[in-house]
Parts: C-alpha cells; structure tokens; sequence
C-alpha cells in the first residue's frame, strides 16, 4: 500500500519538471498492477493550486483533479479528527510542516511506504515509516 504525496502528483502533471519521468514511470506502474494508493483529501486541492499556479491554466487543473477521482487503484481518505490529530502530533514531535504530516500520518496509519520527492518530508518523518522517492521505489531501493 502507497501514499504519494502531492509532489509526486504534480511531477507527473507537469512534463517540464524535474523528476517528471520517474514520477509518470512509477504511476503508471502502481496503475498498472491495481496497486492501492491513499491520497488525503486535501491532495486534490494541493495538486489544483499547484497546476493552475504553474501553467496558469485552470481547466487543466480541474481536469487533472477529475482523472483523480476517476483512477480505481486510488483511495481518498478524509482528513477527519483522528488524522488531523495525528498529524498535529507528527508535526510538532518531528517538526514537519503542516500538509506534509498529513501525508505522513495517513502513511503512519495504514503502514504504508510513503513517496515523495519532498527532501524536508522525508528526512523528518519518523523513521519507522518507509519513505522513498519515485525512483528509488522504482529500483527498489530501501
């Protein structure tokens, strides 16, 4: 089980950025053999912002949210009082910003690997999380 934070997402929405191929490569792996992924909730927002802000175009923001929504191998998870609290805890103990321990405590949560290309996330997540970066768990690097 996988949860991708949003840097993950908007790497692979996003041709011109940097760990683009990496990112698109494991995605369509993940895809490919139905494995689950949990995203937050707010990931939809997150990727939305990222997209529209960076290519200034909304619609495709929107459309990428909807493409989201619509992939089976991708659970949302709400971020109900229990997560949020969670996270607050990550937060603080760890010293990890804010929607980044959300992405970590829903990891903590369902015992899954964490990918991300976020540096500060993954150097400060509790090491008993598994954190990988797209190519690393594409090389099956631990």
């Amino acid at each position: 089980m996988y949860v991708l934070d949003a840097s993950v997402l908007v790497a692979d929405a996003r041709p011109s950025e940097p760990h683009h191929l990496e990112a698109h490569t494991l995605l369509v792996r993940l895809a490919s053999e139905a494995r689950t992924t949990l995203l937050p909730s707010i990931a939809l927002a997150e990727v939305a912002a990222a997209i529209s802000r960076g290519t200034g175009r909304p619609e495709l923001a929107r459309h990428l949210t909807v493409i989201l929504r619509r992939m089976p191998h991708i659970r949302f998870i709400p971020v109900d009082e229990a997560l949020a609290d969670l996270a607050a805890e990550l937060a603080a103990q760890h010293r990890i910003r804010g929607c980044d321990a959300i992405y970590v405590a829903l990891a903590w949560r369902h015992d899954a690997i964490l990918i991300t290309l976020d540096r500060e996330q993954r150097e400060r997540a509790p090491s008993s999380i598994t954190v990988r970066t797209p190519a690393e768990e594409l090389q099956g690097d631990v």
